[in-house]
């Protein structure tokens, strides 16, 4: 009944605007058996934007302008019925939302199609909605190497055709899932510095998300544990540096174990011992012009890889040695099963909104920061410690994870 309002206002604003010639309210029905014809599909607002259309948005209002229209029963675009307010057609002009289009199932010969069904007939009209591009949101793993496989997901994914990696080289082995999601196989001698990119039916989506490369020099970049490297960002304790292959598979050079010897009882917050600690060295978060921005905009990345299964325990990450602020990862919590494992190496993301005020000696539970400059201190640059707590009421049998590529991105 509310749409059916502001339907109405709209209508009274084009009939001031001159776009209506009579009194859109009262059909002709004098014209009724006649057929009807469309002569053009025009934009609701008044000028300048009320100008002859030639594409529009699933959800946009237009007006089809003809004649014999007033008596439509059935308006359709590409073949997927639009919901209308008859009382808001005259023989002229049917106002009209564009309705949503299941675009993995449009009807044979309905595509670039409207047709207006009345009791004289039925009129089609040549016009484009426009289709979804293809949306990355998340990589499984955003540092892979050549000959893994990793899950892209989505929105949108609409006969994908091909994954284009960094360098213009296309993965192999695509495979898609539905419309939201799909793997492929990393392809080799991929460069650095560029977008991965999602093709498909009705295009290559926006190249927004970068398929980060773990030499990569840039700023946000605090630590790939590459001894000699620029990025090296290690602070030489906390955990056990190896580039072990048999350990963890389809690394990428030196990461850091967190391997505790054995059990770690209930309530114990000893995560400076036992190798229970990522320690990563002061480095640029962002630019310093970039340390005002919205704090949603960015977020802590790195690779992880869990090889035994984690049903307990968590690991808390302070910034810049502040444990004022933690964020808790605990992905088993999440799981249905109660457990957690992974299948090689995955991202992990914690939006910087993640750092929440401590409440204790590792409770985050209070609220978010408020600013970047929180969590490093005022400056463009601030180390980083991911911690292994056990902050379960249960001993935490083992724990056996690596971390590798240690980072701040800008997410939004």
């Amino acid at each position: 009944m509310l749409q059916y309002k502001s339907l109405n206002h709209l209508l009274l604003f084009i009939v001031a605007a001159s776009i209506f010639t009579m009194v859109a309210c009262k059909k002709d029905n004098a014209g009724a058996g006649a057929p009807p014809s469309i002569k053009q599909i025009r934009a609701i607002t008044p000028a300048p934007n009320d100008s002859v259309l030639t594409a529009a948005l699933p959800g946009q209002f237009v007006v089809i302008q003809g004649s014999n229209l007033a008596s439509a029963m059935q308006i359709s675009f590409y073949g997927f019925p639009a919901t209308f307010n008859s009382g808001l057609f005259s023989d002229n002009n049917l106002v009209v939302s564009v309705p949503a289009i299941k675009w993995d199932s449009i009807p044979p010969g309905k595509v670039n199609t409207v047709e207006v069904v009345t009791p004289g007939g039925t009129a089609t009209y040549t016009f484009n909605i426009t289709a979804p591009v293809p949306t990355i949101i998340n990589v499984s793993n955003e540092n892979a190497v050549a000959g893994t496989t990793i899950t892209i997901t989505g929105t949108n994914f609409y006969g994908i055709t091909k994954v284009t990696f960094p360098g213009g080289i296309l993965g192999t082995n695509l495979i898609a899932t539905g419309t939201t999601q799909l793997t492929v196989t990393v392809p080799a001698g991929i460069t650095t510095g560029d977008s991965l990119r999602v093709t498909g039916t009705y295009g290559t989506g926006v190249p927004r998300f970068v398929f980060d490369n773990y030499l990569l020099p840039k700023t946000g970049f605090l630590a790939n544990f590459e001894d000699g490297n620029t990025y090296f960002g290690w602070q030489w304790w906390g955990g056990i540096k190896t580039n072990d292959a048999t350990l963890f598979p389809n690394n990428t050079g030196n990461y850091i174990r967190v391997h505790p010897s054995g059990s770690i009882n209930a309530g114990d917050g000893s995560w400076y011992s036992d190798n229970r600690a990522v320690m990563v060295a002061s480095g640029a978060w962002l630019p310093a012009a970039n340390l005002t921005d919205p704090i949603a905009n960015y977020a802590l990345k790195f690779e992880i890889n869990v090889k035994t299964t984690w049903s307990n325990g968590s690991l808390m990450i302070a910034p810049n040695g502040n444990f004022n602020y933690l964020a808790r990862y605990a992905p088993w919590g999440s799981t249905s099963s109660g457990q957690f494992v992974t299948n090689g190496w995955q991202t992990v993301t914690i939006p910087l909104t993640s750092f929440l005020k401590g409440t204790g000696s590792y409770n985050a539970s209070g609220s978010s920061a408020p600013t970047i400059a929180t969590l490093t201190g005022g400056t463009n640059a601030a180390s980083m410690q991911i911690m292994l707590y056990n902050d379960s009421a249960t001993p935490l049998a083992s724990f056996d994870a690596a971390v590798d590529n240690v980072r701040i991105v800008k997410i939004q």
